[in-house]
């Protein structure tokens, strides 16, 4: 445990923007040690609350009128995490505060890799009835008071971090992202990386696979894009690695895999080896799809440039994309559904909860 080293970070928003941050935590820990916890009240601009937010955190107007604003409180934080190791419960929320607060304001993105301790969790506590914060705190034995502010989730984030890598029998976080075959995500610059899973197979089985765990990050999910809640399959060779093309599909929100099924909306045609495909020049897949639409299958070919096109006019930059958001009555009707869930807990997994 001497070598675990990094922060557990947390914010609170006062709406359903991600550009709506009220309150921060930031716990450190090296050497397997905490050694030192700070949070700050954020004022968002116009010192505006949604009901539901405050009904989750308790943090509402009065509490942050004087408080300084983003781009005053920021920098503080920032300056800690640069080059760390950052760890959030469910990152896709905290590190979309991040971004969406940064791109409003015009900051520059921090430098840091980050991991999700909640898809982690999934990992070391296999068929574990909840991957909510307090559930797992609760497992392990954690106890922190006033579960629903940013200084003590982060806290509880931190003492879960350390708890998963005993568990996990590792001695840094960079041994936990290995073993269970993680990339890590970062903020470097302008550019921004998911936290991930790696595949380094690319046989139909392990796309599939791919396809099946691959945990796009909902913030990106684009209802207007054509491949929105579509599938689609590759065959041919891209200009790029298949499973990056399938991860662009699954990041707006649609479907992709490796076999094409009468489920299939979209079959993307790459350049054909005619080594392999003979002298007809389709192979097996563009065949069955043929045949498919012949029988009246509403299936459509495109070729790679058209549907890099299409799908590049709802990719908005991949990284300046809305933020799909529940309403406050959602919640509620799915928080009736997980009873061992809290308000937080359901906030912050939405988009595992289905």
């Amino acid at each position: 445990m001497n070598g675990i080293t990094f922060a557990a970070l947390d914010f609170e928003t006062a709406t359903s923007s991600r550009a709506s941050a009220c309150e921060i935590g930031l716990v450190t820990v090296a050497d397997g040690k905490i050694t030192d916890t700070i949070t700050s009240l954020i004022r968002p601009d116009n010192n505006h609350y949604n009901p539901s937010n405050t009904y989750i955190h308790g943090i509402g107007p009065s509490d942050t009128e004087y408080a300084h604003g983003f781009e005053e409180v920021w920098p503080i934080f920032a300056k800690r995490l640069r080059d760390n190791i950052v760890v959030a419960h469910y990152a896709p929320f905290d590190m979309g505060v991040i971004r969406e607060e940064c791109s409003l304001r015009g900051l520059p993105y921090p430098e840091f890799r980050f991991v999700c301790s909640c898809a982690l969790a999934k990992f070391v506590l296999p068929g574990f009835y909840s991957y909510g914060l307090e559930s797992l705190c609760n497992y392990f034995g954690i106890t922190v008071e006033g579960h629903h502010r940013a200084g003590n989730d982060a806290l509880m984030t931190a003492k879960l971090m350390l708890a998963l890598c005993e568990k996990a029998e590792v001695d840094s976080i960079d041994e936990l992202v290995e073993k269970y075959h993680y990339r890590f995500g970062s903020f470097d610059g302008n550019a921004y990386q998911p936290f991930n899973r790696l595949h380094e197979r690319s046989s139909r089985d392990s796309l599939n696979q791919f396809a099946k765990e691959y945990e796009a990050d909902e913030e990106g999910f684009d209802d207007e894009n054509p491949f929105y809640d579509k599938e689609v399959v590759f065959t041919g060779t891209m200009s790029m690695p298949r499973q990056d093309m399938m991860r662009m599909v699954l990041d707006i929100g649609g479907r992709a895999k490796d076999t094409l099924t009468r489920s299939t909306d979209f079959l993307v045609v790459g350049q054909q080896d005619y080594r392999i495909v003979g002298e007809e020049g389709m192979s097996g897949k563009q065949k069955k799809a043929m045949q498919m639409i012949e029988k009246g299958a509403p299936l459509q070919v495109l070729s790679e440039s058209e549907f890099m096109e299409m799908i590049g006019d709802g990719k908005k930059g991949f990284g300046q994309r809305d933020w799909w958001d529940l309403s406050f009555e959602e919640i509620k009707r799915i928080g009736a559904q997980h009873p061992e869930m809290t308000m937080s807990d359901l906030e912050k997994m939405k988009g595992i909860l289905y």
